[in-house]
């Protein structure tokens, strides 16, 4: 500790001075061991996101909460309506940053897919390999796992032609489109 006695015990009967005291000297071991740090604000904010949209989505957050514990009926049907238009203006916005990112480029598929796997969430999540060791244990059980994929698809094929076999009234039609 910097500043020597981490509490100095007086006689004084004041509970206000000791409070005091006791505050300022816990405040200041508080401060000293976990300093304030200030951290940029990271926004996302994508290509199609402009100030406009921006603003309207937090015109949209206050008019929810207006209406969140509101009875007012003309209220909520301006929400509602506000909303309907918001949509539509984020689709329009997203169509037309999109297509300029197709046009723009030289391969099309390329952006198109992108955008796709964009919108779908469907990101490939690469693993980090950090040592060798891991890298092994990765490889084996990758490779002990395919059998038990494989299987696990089959049963569940399988599964799915006795469904549609026991179950479907054109049954004779779907096994002679299957036998061809």
């Amino acid at each position: 500790m910097k500043h020597g006695t981490v509490f100095s015990i007086s006689n004084n009967p004041d509970i206000d001075t000791l409070f005091n005291s006791f505050l300022n000297n816990y405040l200041r071991i508080f401060y000293n061991h976990f300093p304030k740090h200030k951290f940029a604000k990271r926004h996302n904010y994508t290509l199609w996101m402009t100030f406009g949209i921006r603003t309207s989505c937090k015109h949209k957050r206050l008019l929810h909460l207006h209406t969140k514990n509101c009875n007012d009926t003309p209220l909520k049907r301006h929400y509602k309506q506000y909303c309907k238009i918001l949509t539509n203006v984020i689709k329009e916005a997203k169509k037309y940053t999109y297509n300029n990112q197709i046009n723009k480029s030289t391969n099309k598929i390329k952006p198109t897919w992108n955008i796709i796997k964009k919108e779908s969430n469907r990101h490939k999540k690469l693993k980090n390999v950090t040592n060798y060791e891991n890298s092994l244990d990765a490889f084996n059980n990758y490779f002990l796992t395919v059998s038990e994929n494989i299987i696990k698809n089959i049963y569940f094929f399988l599964f799915i032609y006795f469904i549609v076999r026991s179950y479907d009234p054109y049954k004779n039609w779907i096994l002679n489109l299957s036998s061809r």
